[in-house]
């Protein structure tokens, strides 16, 4: 009878934990969503100019095929580029091996896409949105810019950036589709948790900073480019 009334205790007390877990991810997750909302823009008129677009990086291919977030992304920074809202952009991924490397594929894609080199800047210490959005700041110079992500991500890539005092907003890219959606929304909620404790809590920085970075800016793009 002892070890029954245990283990319904046990299993009430992780049903509770477990509610609280979800209903505490449910909150974080609206209270990012309420503090960035109104910086987020899917409307390329609507958009503000900077000059600078952070690109935030992600695998090139999922599986056999190409990842649509991240062919989505390198397709909102090339309109961006092309309609003159940015004339630079900073390409932002990890980077641990010869074989793997986040910004020099997207700034290889971005050059075919139309972007002249010059235009781009690869930072290869972008391990989390974190290390992405605070090392524009402090390894590239900027303190207003915009960042190109989808809007789940971008939402809390602008929350981290604002609450480090930096003006930014975000162009939402075009979602992927499919069950990919959904298990990234999923983890979306764990990221958010650790972005408000990291904000609010430990103070979190990059883990690599480095010498400072200059971007060269060149002439605005031109909306008549092709």
């Amino acid at each position: 009878m002892r070890v029954r009334t245990a283990v319904t205790a046990l299993g009430l007390a992780l049903a509770v934990l477990v509610v609280g877990l979800c209903l505490s991810a449910l909150y974080v997750s609206w209270r990012i969503d309420e503090a960035a909302g109104p910086r987020l823009y899917a409307d390329l008129e609507r958009l503000p100019q900077n000059d600078v677009g952070l690109v935030l990086g992600t695998s090139r291919n999922r599986g056999s095929g190409l990842n649509e977030f991240y062919a989505h992304r390198i397709a909102a920074a090339a309109d961006l580029y092309r309609s003159g809202k940015i004339r630079h952009i900073i390409v932002s991924g990890s980077n641990p091996s010869k074989y793997y490397n986040e910004p020099e594929v997207m700034r290889r894609d971005l050059v075919e896409a139309g972007v002249p080199a010059d235009c781009i800047t690869e930072d290869r210490g972008g391990l989390r949105t974190l290390d992405s959005v605070v090392r524009a700041h402090k390894v590239m110079g900027q303190t207003a810019f915009t960042i190109v992500s989808q809007r789940f991500h971008a939402a809390r890539a602008v929350y981290i950036g604002t609450g480090r005092g930096l003006d930014v907003v975000a162009f939402c890219a075009q979602d992927a589709s499919g069950p990919v959606l959904l298990s990234s929304r999923i983890r979306e909620y764990g990221a958010r948790m650790m972005a408000m404790w990291d904000l609010n809590v430990w103070n979190t920085q990059p883990q690599y900073l480095g010498r400072p970075v200059e971007i060269n800016f060149q002439p605005r793009a031109s909306a008549e480019l092709d």
